[in-house]
């Protein structure tokens, strides 16, 4: 493994056990096994570290979310599917999933891959509701009826606070996603 992927690896374990502010580049470094040199040449300082471990842990979660939906044969199986993945997701992924529920640093927002997945993810809502199969909501609140749920029991689960996996509730939550965001028609 290349040292520039060892400092990631250890960078996303250690900001997901003790948090961005309390981890020192040090840690990271020993963790790794890498040199201060090494470190210094992939990465100016720790916020622009912080910056890529959390835009990498995205664009994988973003990724995995996407196949999930995508290749659903209908609105209730991409509804249902995008759920399930996400639940499944966290529940693998632990570090990833710690470092996505903190702070999101500067620019990852506005980057060309998180616009083309959002981009994506309307457009797949739109063509469902555009034939009436789900509700025509606006995507913020999409968003947060579709997965608010899921993620705040994986929120609890990743504190400690559940002791159930995310993954071994993930058909009651996606059904119950199914259940708040289908057209009531269907």
């Amino acid at each position: 493994m290349k040292i520039r992927d060892r400092l990631l690896l250890a960078a996303e374990h250690q900001f997901a056990e003790q948090g961005a502010l309390d981890t020192t580049l040090t840690q990271i470094r020993d963790a790794a096994g890498a040199s201060v040199g090494a470190l210094y040449h992939h990465f100016p300082d720790k916020a622009d570290l912080y910056r890529q471990v959390w835009a990498h842990a995205l664009t994988d979660y973003q990724q995995h979310f996407w196949v999930a939906v995508a290749e659903s044969a209908g609105a209730r199986e991409g509804v249902t599917a995008g759920v399930r993945e996400h639940l499944r997701w966290v529940s693998e992924n632990r570090d990833r999933a710690k470092i996505l529920i903190s702070a999101r640093p500067p620019g990852v927002q506005d980057s060309d891959s998180n616009r083309e997945f959002m981009t994506n993810a309307w457009r797949w809502w739109r063509t469902h509701a555009g034939y009436g199969a789900v509700r025509d909501l606006p995507f913020d609140l999409v968003y947060a009826l579709w997965l608010g749920p899921a993620q705040e029991y994986s929120r609890q689960w990743l504190a400690g606070d559940m002791r159930t996996a995310p993954i071994e509730v993930a058909r009651e939550l996606a059904d119950a996603a199914w259940l708040t965001l289908r057209a009531t028609d269907h």
